[in-house]
């Protein structure tokens, strides 16, 4: 893509734009939408483009931030109960 365009994408969001690509048809339209700031997986990227990808101040404040992680069993009621206990009304 970065070749191509001279746009840099993140790994998921070229994950996406392979498979699009795989099922694209003749005069469809195919969207991919991007999926994350490429700045959040630098080091990837600058092994894959063999540049160094610079890494901004408002997504470094991302990446250092806390994160909080909750695990749930696979099921959509327990899903939807979290979501809605967790709700601003």
């Amino acid at each position: 893509m970065h070749d191509a365009s001279g746009v840099t994408i993140d790994p998921h969001t070229a994950d996406g734009v392979k498979v699009a690509r795989e099922h694209l048809e003749d005069g469809v339209p195919m969207l991919v939408l991007e999926t994350a700031k490429p700045q959040k997986f630098a080091d990837t990227i600058s092994e894959a483009l063999g540049a160094q990808v610079e890494v901004d101040a408002e997504t470094q404040a991302l990446l250092d931030a806390p994160q909080r992680v909750v695990e749930l069993d696979d099921d959509e009621q327990a899903l939807r109960a979290f979501i809605s206990e967790r709700v601003l009304r």
